[in-house]
């Protein structure tokens, strides 16, 4: 239910070349040196294969990332007359020679409109360096919580109530983080231009579209919105781990569905599906006017989890219906549901009178699918599709399934209520509410000042060469170090 971004890479860039700084003249080259170990950290983890490898080296990459913004912000507030928001530190004199153009590898852009074989497109300024180390620490901030919250869910053991919220709620802090990041891209006047300063090809880069930033930013807000209902929703956990071969409670007691506040959790699911449809809406018009276009992946995604957050709240209007006694409603809104996840929703005269090549056909169906299942649990196994990548769309309609088959039945032996059409309930679905509310512009952090005075000192001899190694084996596939190694040490120091 976490969107697990692809990576960008990006080559070598000497701050020594390009400025020098009168107070501060070892600040350059301590730039120099953290954006280099940012650059090796990416590179290694690109190479890795994906799954637990990759996941384990996020912590990495996150540290990597939080060493060099200081430096990149410092310089950056010191060449800009918009000052960016963080904490205040001493004044920093910085002259530069010549504009940096630091080119990065973007990961949003739709393929027909940029090729791996292509080089990476050129940005000017140090502005467009920071946007994308901006949005790269965004996009780690998400893939961890998108591994914090399948490696606890899907685990091979199924997890402590414990363990569960503990997990939800360091996702939710990471991808409230990730959404305050956006912000600051989508809003701050010094990023306003930043996507259209590519050197080479104009608008080709729209993951730094202010309009892509603001409708990731919004993504972030949906998936925290749900993950805070995830939480709390029995029957979504005990629909994983019916699924879970390994899972052996079930020999003991069934799992408990304690009664749940559904009218409140309906209504933030509501929440979260408008924050995924102006998600959706956001992405699809940056390729508009003949520009670069988002990856269609990342829409699909987003506007499935759309659907599945208004199917979660029609499913909790049934629950809320069903405790109040009125089974026959909560029938109606589990179908309303099923129709907004897109699943197929039969008659019930129809189910009733189902004989001969119907039922069979209804059992190959059936069977169909959970050979699918088996298929995807054994790519998630080899590291090729990680679970719950398809928004929770699967887990939701299992669970609408599941209530609807025990609805069904109770009120054919027991209530006999009559079932409303579901049309009419939809139409009349309250506004959504929100549980956490919206985050600022994120605050960068200043460097601190033990390293302000250490890079007062002149710096040391130049440890990076003109030509730093050449990234073609990079976008060839083709490497020289093995996946889990950093590149051996040669004439030219790591650092």
């Amino acid at each position: 239910m976490v969107y697990a971004f692809a990576l960008p890479t990006t080559s070598h860039l000497s701050f020594q070349t390009h400025l020098t700084s009168t107070t501060h003249p070892s600040l350059p080259q301590a730039a120099s040196t953290a954006r280099h170990a940012l650059r090796i950290a990416l590179k290694t983890h690109k190479r890795l294969p994906r799954g637990p490898q990759q996941d384990a080296h996020l912590s990495t990459l996150l540290t990597t990332l939080t060493d060099y913004l200081p430096y990149l912000t410092a310089i950056t507030n010191s060449l800009t007359s918009t000052r960016l928001p963080e904490t205040p530190s001493e004044e920093i004199e910085i002259a530069l020679h010549s504009e940096p153009e630091p080119s990065w590898r973007p990961t949003l852009t739709s393929s027909a409109s940029l090729s791996l074989k292509q080089p990476r497109p050129k940005g000017l300024g140090l502005e467009y360096e920071l946007a994308f180390v901006l949005t790269t620490y965004a996009y780690v901030l998400s893939k961890i919580a998108h591994s914090t919250i399948t490696r606890t869910l899907y685990a091979p053991t199924t997890p402590t109530a414990e363990a569960r919220t503990a997990a939800i709620t360091t996702a939710t802090k990471h991808l409230l983080q990730a959404s305050a990041i956006h912000s600051l891209l989508a809003t701050s006047p010094v990023f306003a231009h930043v996507s259209r300063s590519v050197s080479s090809t104009p608008g080709i880069v729209p993951d730094l579209d202010p309009a892509a930033q603001a409708a990731l930013a919004s993504l972030a807000l949906a998936e925290a919105t749900l993950l805070a209902v995830l939480k709390d929703d029995s029957y979504v956990s005990a629909c994983i781990q019916a699924r879970n071969p390994n899972d052996k409670e079930w020999m003991v007691r069934a799992p408990e569905i304690p009664k749940v506040r559904a009218h409140l959790f309906a209504r933030l699911c509501i929440r979260a599906a408008e924050y995924a449809e102006q998600a959706a809406a956001g992405l699809g018009a940056v390729g508009a006017q003949g520009r670069a276009g988002v990856d269609e992946d990342l829409i699909k995604y987003v506007r499935v989890l759309g659907r599945v957050a208004r199917a979660r709240a029609c499913r909790f209007f049934g629950v809320d219906a069903e405790l109040a006694g009125k089974i026959g409603e909560g029938i109606a809104w589990l179908r309303a549901a099923k129709g907004a996840l897109g699943v197929r929703v039969e008659k019930q005269e129809t189910e009733a009178k189902s004989r001969g090549f119907s039922r069979l056909k209804q059992g190959w169906m059936e069977r169909r699918e959970e050979r699918k299942m088996e298929k995807d649990a054994g790519r998630m196994e080899k590291g090729e599709l990680g679970p719950g990548d398809n928004a929770g769309r699967e887990e939701e309609g299992r669970v609408i399934e599941m209530l609807e088959t025990k609805w069904v039945r109770m009120n054919d032996t027991i209530n006999t209520q009559l079932i409303p059409p579901s049309a009419d309930l939809v139409t009349n679905l309250p506004s959504g509410r929100d549980i956490h509310s919206a985050p600022g512009a994120y605050r960068l952090q200043a460097l601190d000042e033990e390293e302000l005075v250490r890079m007062r000192a002149p710096p040391m001899e130049d440890e990076f060469g003109p030509g730093s190694d050449d990234d073609s084996e990079e976008e060839s596939g083709l490497t020289r170090d093995t996946p889990s190694t950093v590149p051996e040490r040669t004439d030219s120091a790591y650092y």
